[in-house]
């Protein structure tokens, strides 16, 4: 503020001066201050993603595996259960069973189908979490120095009396 309290930064007057009652001349002197405040501004746009990257990783895995296998038992029949089973000889003389060698099923003929299965290894990939990041915000205080010119009015007197011309009052004071 100037020393009347009004505009600071600007004249009270345009420069001619008032006259008060007892006829002097009175101009209000204006002076710049540095102000200081801070101000916001982006520094910097930070875009956070995350994306997938495919690796080739050979990873070996043992799997355990079953698999189902034929076994085939002979055992000797007991000689009545033979008798039982015993095919009859025809007149012509050849056995009811002879047939079977030429493609042609034995009368009786009992015919088995196993199915056999096994395991096979399937390999699958799953997602799982694996990481956790955190991306944050950290304020950094500081103290900044700035310089800065100001300008300040000062009178010049030419023609007075008791000062020579040219000279500023308001100099001798600061």
């Amino acid at each position: 503020m100037t020393a009347t309290g009004e505009g600071e930064g600007r004249p009270r007057s345009s420069g001619t001066g008032d006259r008060s009652a007892a006829g002097a001349a009175e101009v209000v002197l204006s002076e710049e201050r540095a102000v200081a405040r801070r101000l916001r501004v982006p520094v910097e746009r930070v875009r956070v993603a995350k994306r997938i990257r495919t690796e080739t990783v050979r990873v070996e895995v043992d799997v355990e595996v079953r698999r189902e296998e034929l076994v085939v038992t002979s055992a000797p029949v007991p000689p009545e259960e033979g008798e039982r089973l015993a095919t009859r000889v025809d007149d012509a003389g050849a056995a009811a069973g002879e047939g079977a060698e030429r493609g042609a099923a034995p009368a009786g003929d009992e015919r088995v189908v196993l199915v056999l299965s096994e395991e096979v290894p399937v390999v699958g990939v799953e997602t799982r979490a694996a990481e956790r990041v955190t991306v944050a915000v950290r304020r950094v205080e500081g103290v900044e120095r700035v310089v800065v010119d100001l300008d300040r009015e000062v009178v010049d007197v030419d023609g007075a009396r008791g000062a020579p011309a040219g000279t500023s009052t308001t100099d001798q004071h600061h």
